[in-house]
């Protein structure tokens, strides 16, 4: 959706000024995904609030903001986006809750990677592309210089909120598309084509290494690849998860196992339980991560919980009983967020399921 607005405000200052009005009803459509667009419109504005070209005498454009669409793109998306906001207010605004947990969560990381990730996002062999893509902006198109100055006012907000790393990106691919007229007007000689070649397709190799499956799950451990993409971590390991999951519940008297439940620490031990349990005799994952909390709670009948935790200690005061059975092991090593997780058989909720669940929910 950003590159969209994007877009679109891009030909309101150079071609039609109307098209602040099609910016303004993408921005209210992308405010029932995310309200993170908002922060895309505050770099747009201080853009061209600090890098207008007013004084440049081959400039006759007049600026943006003292006219009257951009205001009238801006009352569109709030038209647009008003049953969204009107939710949100009324819910206790809980996407900036979730943004909150986040950043309380993730600020160290982010803060530590937001320089490297803005190298690696588009593949390294190509940073040099959206390098150029900002210095063409800035000297050839001085009406865009707005997208120049955005670009480190959403780095700011990225590295100040500390909630994802990746909150700049949809900008970053507008600047790395910019780059590309100058680079390909560049290669117009059969070296410079080769030169150009060669780095596009050493790019997507790197970027197919990087992101896509392709490295043999036994072997990823030994190569960088887990330690720059998450994703790939968090790939590793499901099936061998839920598995020793149905050995700790295949273990349990048959009465125990008939009043069984699983709780999980997030929405991926969740899910795997959901995906693989079934054919193992798992019974369904209850979890107090984000919007499975609404879900409620596991019935009363069931006082018997097979808990996945990195914290065994915690759950003490919340069960009458509670005994460490295993610790989930991929079997590979790698280090993903669920390797060496505890799973704990635990007997009857102190208070029922009513006392213990509220204190289940957690955001991150």
């Amino acid at each position: 959706m950003w590159p969209a607005v994007l877009l679109c405000a891009i030909r309101g200052v150079r071609r039609d000024p109307r098209w602040w009005l099609v910016a303004g009803l993408v921005t209210g459509v992308a405010l029932y995904n995310k309200l993170l667009v908002v922060a895309l419109l505050g770099g747009i504005l201080v853009g061209l609030l600090v890098a207008w070209p007013r004084r440049a005498a081959q400039d006759r454009t007049r600026w943006p903001l003292a006219t009257p669409w951009p205001w009238a793109g801006a009352a569109v998306a709030l038209l647009v986006g008003l049953p969204n906001l009107v939710h949100q207010a009324t819910h206790g605004w809980p996407q900036l809750a979730m943004g909150a947990a986040l950043g309380e969560n993730n600020a160290a990381e982010v803060r530590s990677e937001l320089w490297l990730f803005q190298l690696l996002t588009l593949g390294p062999p190509l940073v040099v592309v959206w390098l150029v893509g900002i210095v063409w902006l800035w000297r050839r198109l001085p009406t865009l210089r707005f997208l120049v100055v955005a670009y480190p006012v959403l780095l700011a907000f990225t590295y100040a909120a500390g909630s994802q790393v990746y909150y700049a990106t949809g900008l970053l691919a507008v600047l790395f598309a910019a780059g590309c007229v100058p680079v390909a007007g560049w290669a117009r000689t059969a070296w410079r084509r080769a030169t150009v070649t060669a780095l596009v397709v050493l790019n997507g190799a790197s970027c197919v290494l990087i992101s896509l499956p392709v490295v043999p799950v036994g072997e990823l451990a030994e190569t960088p690849v887990a330690d720059i993409n998450s994703s790939a971590q968090d790939a590793v390991g499901w099936p061998e998860y839920v598995r020793q999951v149905a050995a700790v519940h295949a273990a349990l008297p048959p009465a125990d196992r008939e009043r069984a439940v699983v709780l999980t620490q997030n929405y991926g031990e969740a899910g795997a339980v959901d995906r693989f349990g079934p054919e193992l005799g798992l019974p369904p994952a209850y979890s107090g991560h984000n919007e499975l909390w609404e879900y409620g709670p596991p019935p009363r009948t069931a006082t018997v919980a097979l808990v996945l935790t990195e914290a065994p200690g915690a759950w003490g005061t919340r069960f009458d009983s509670c005994t460490q059975r295993a610790r989930l092991d991929n079997g590979v090593g790698v280090d993903n967020e669920e390797q060496g997780v505890a799973v704990l058989v635990c007997r009857d909720p102190v208070g029922g399921w009513d006392a213990v669940w509220p204190g289940l929910r957690h955001l991150d």
